[in-house]
């Protein structure tokens, strides 16, 4: 007698073949996940031009105030973002260490927004050549710095997490 194994195929005769859902739904949240790591990316690219900290009194106040966030941080949330978009074209390839280092420039561009931006909201003074009493807001970029920020943070950390998987 023969004992010896036999690997048989297995058996699609009494139903339908197996289903490639799972497969199909990793692709599509692969793609949700790099669609907001690029909605990031254009998030810290805004943050650069529009205005991140906003002086408001009750007096006429100079817009030279208000600072945007190339004022603030210099090319940095330029090179978070540049970084993090090439980043993402390369983890759309399934690149792990690239999905890393989008959520590496995330957790920088947060990290550079809660030191050095939140501080300064509600900070109250005088205004240099006035008596009027002035305070500091957040203004859009601000709001826009911290969206990107958690979006290429959140994006490249799901990524990764989703690449561990397969």
């Amino acid at each position: 007698m023969n004992y010896a194994l036999h690997r048989t195929k297995a058996d699609t005769s009494k139903g339908k073949p197996p289903s490639n859902r799972v497969g199909r739904s990793a692709a599509r949240l692969t793609t949700l996940l790099l669609l907001l790591g690029a909605v990031g990316a254009v998030a810290l690219l805004l943050a650069t031009i529009l205005p991140v900290l906003v002086v408001e009194a009750d007096a006429t106040v100079p817009e030279s105030f208000s600072q945007n966030g190339w004022q603030l941080h210099g090319p940095l949330l330029l090179i978070f973002a540049l970084a993090a978009t090439a980043a993402l074209l390369r983890a759309r390839q399934g690149r792990q260490l690239a999905m890393l280092a989008v959520a590496i420039c995330g957790a920088l561009a947060l990290l550079l927004a809660l030191l050095t931006d939140v501080g300064q909201i509600g900070d109250s003074g005088l205004l240099p050549g006035s008596l009027a009493e002035g305070f500091v807001t957040a203004g859009p970029g601000a709001y826009l710095e911290l969206l990107g920020a958690i979006l290429l943070l959140l994006s490249g950390g799901l990524l990764s997490m989703l690449s561990l998987d397969s």
